[in-house]
């Protein structure tokens, strides 16, 4: 009798000590089995679904009435709800891409301070958040593309500069925001708070924190499953790096949150990777987290000013 049905034999038919104490390991070892890759699987679906941010307030709140709803399809033909709020004609949009279990609306102290200064706006809910569908986002595998989708149907207007657009993004929205002006050239000028490597790593972060727990299996359980919805698309940190060559004569602003020192490593990490021309400012706190009052308007001031010396409402006509 060979090992295997020994083993076999055992366990249908215990007798021996050894028999016993397999007999009764073996469920044990299947119910941990399962507990895991029930964790794991709780973990992926809970970051892939955040729980939505109710929008309470929208842009008529602070005072800027004239703004447009616009629905519109992303990739994939999904759901999608904007805001256009129009100020200076012909200027530059500046797109404000909000970030991971975020919404719009939270955006729109920043969208009136650069309405103000005379930029147009586009603010949207990505997938998985706000009121855009559907219930689950992928952390940049497809917003990159939805937001392509928004700056192609923006710069079709008539009412704003065809060819100078900027983008702003935190998290999610920052990540979102380098990869889709990769693949655009009408975006001109960026300021990125704390993006993220890769969905992998994001994922990886978001287990920890989902579970309470930072341990290596669960998280690249949740990661599996992440990777199993969306077919294996994403794409790695390492080509995400790469891409940024594309981004040189494009003025660049990268901005880290002092207080989440795993996701400004990335973020250094995403700015020594990035050509020339670009910035770099640390602070205490960013825009990952809620700002009040002299944080708040220091945050926004440094990124509209950064705006309105990159990226002016006016070219200059050139001398000869």
């Amino acid at each position: 009798m060979n090992l295997l049905t020994r083993i076999i034999a055992s366990l249908r038919y215990p007798e021996t000590a050894w028999g016993k104490t397999l007999h009764r390991l073996i469920p044990i070892g299947l119910l941990v089995a399962l507990l895991i890759l029930g964790l794991g699987g709780f973990a992926t679906y809970r970051i892939v679904a955040p729980s939505r941010l109710e929008e309470s307030i929208d842009p008529s709140s602070f005072l800027l009435r004239n703004f447009q709803s616009i629905p519109f399809s992303g990739v994939d033909q999904t759901p999608l709800e904007g805001w256009f709020i129009p100020s200076v004609r012909g200027a530059p949009v500046v797109f404000l891409c909000h970030g991971y279990r975020s919404n719009r609306a939270e955006l729109l102290t920043l969208a009136s301070t650069f309405q103000e200064n005379g930029y147009n706006l586009f603010l949207f809910d990505f997938r998985g958040h706000g009121v855009s569908g559907p219930r689950t986002c992928t952390l940049g595998v497809k917003e990159a593309g939805d937001l392509l989708s928004a700056i192609d149907l923006v710069l079709a207007r008539d009412d704003v500069d065809h060819d100078r657009a900027g983008i702003w993004g935190v998290t999610l929205g920052a990540y979102a925001a380098l990869s889709a002006s990769v693949e655009s050239d009408k975006i001109k000028t960026l300021v990125v708070d704390s993006p993220f490597e890769s969905p992998a790593r994001f994922v990886e972060m978001q287990s920890a924190l989902v579970l309470g727990v930072d341990n290596l299996v669960l998280n690249k359980l949740a990661l599996f499953g992440f990777n199993l919805i969306n077919l294996f698309a994403a794409r790695s940190g390492e080509a995400f790096l790469n891409s940024l060559d594309a981004l040189q004569q494009r003025t660049k602003l990268f901005i880290t949150n002092e207080q989440d020192h795993v996701l400004e490593m990335q973020t250094l990490n995403i700015f020594n990777h990035a050509p020339q021309p670009k910035e770099l400012i640390r602070l205490r706190h960013s825009k990952t987290s809620i700002l009040y009052d002299i944080e708040r308007k220091n945050y926004e001031n440094i990124v509209v000013e950064f705006f309105k010396k990159n990226l002016p409402l006016r070219l200059e006509p050139r001398t000869h």
